[in-house]
């Protein structure tokens, strides 16, 4: 099963990089994804700027999840 889902940010990011972020971030050091189209949108602007709403699609089949 595909799924769709969204990150903000201040520029468009073609491909994740893993180990690039802030290390002090809410959940440490990871690239910060949502499944809701308007939270992106507002995590993508700052007061002085606009931003974007990355879309990705990920193959959910064969992950494992922590509950």
């Amino acid at each position: 099963m595909k799924k769709t889902i969204y990150h903000g940010s201040n520029s468009i990011i073609e491909k994740p990089v893993f180990g690039y972020g802030k290390v002090r971030n809410d959940y440490g050091l990871g690239f910060y994804c949502t499944e809701e189209l308007d939270m992106a949108k507002e995590w993508g602007v700052s007061k002085n700027a606009g931003g974007y709403a990355n879309i990705y699609k990920i193959e959910m089949d064969g992950l494992l999840f922590l509950i």
